[in-house]
């Protein structure tokens, strides 16, 4: 399983996203001017402090056991994905608000015209904000999506290894018989062998049992007959 701080890690990441969508979902397309330097001023030391805790969650992941690994880096990289969207949108935001700035630099040579722009400009940065929540919504389902397929090819994989796990221990339990059953024959083959040589020593004692016989009997027939 993962390690108690890279679960405290995800935890602090995902809180600290929240609050910051919720800036830029919320309060930085309404506000203007100083109020919204701010708080794009506040996101970006998120979204720097958010990197920092998804470096140390990195690094735990490729500490963590193959197992777990890909899971853990799956989260890892949907959280670094999520702080480049978020750097994104405030970029955006940023260029837009200097765009706005210069706008307003305008305006006092001529007012009436610096106005039109003006809304113009709030209009599109409005817009520009829209669109990129727009794409960081898309692109956070798309991870879900990406998460979950990986999350079910991990257990796939998972079961396959423990199915070879299993062949494997059949494997190796047939061989340990295959070895009894070699070191038993090989038992057998030497007492063929030994019962082999026993009844090939009878046979010869009985050979000589056999011819010391007919000498003793030959030696009895000359002694009766030609003595």
């Amino acid at each position: 399983m993962s390690s108690e701080k890279f679960e405290t890690l995800d935890e602090d990441v995902q809180g600290l996203f929240e609050v910051l969508q919720r800036k830029c979902t919320g309060r930085l397309e309404q506000c203007f001017g100083e109020e919204k330097k701010q708080i794009i001023a506040d996101v970006e030391r998120g979204i720097d402090e958010a990197r920092q805790a998804i470096f140390e969650m990195e690094a735990e992941a490729r500490a963590a056991p193959g197992s777990f690994r890909m899971e853990m880096m799956g989260r890892v990289r949907k959280h670094q994905d999520t702080a480049s969207k978020l750097a994104l949108l405030i970029k955006s935001s940023k260029q837009a608000e200097m765009s706005l700035a210069s706008s307003r630099g305008a305006m006092f040579e001529n007012h009436s015209v610096g106005y039109n722009q003006n809304r113009g400009i709030d209009n599109t940065l409005q817009a520009t904000v829209r669109q990129g929540t727009a794409v960081l919504e898309r692109t956070s389902q798309s991870l879900h999506r990406t998460t979950q397929v990986a999350l079910e090819s991990e257990e796939i994989g998972t079961g396959v290894i423990q199915e070879l796990s299993q062949q494997r221990e059949v494997l190796v339990r047939t061989r340990d018989r295959l070895t009894v059953t070699d070191a038993e024959l090989g038992r057998s083959r030497r007492i063929l062998r030994s019962m082999s040589r026993v009844a090939l020593t009878n046979k010869l004692v009985l050979i000589c049992i056999i011819l010391l016989e007919i000498c003793i009997l030959a030696g009895l027939v000359y002694y009766k007959f030609f003595s």
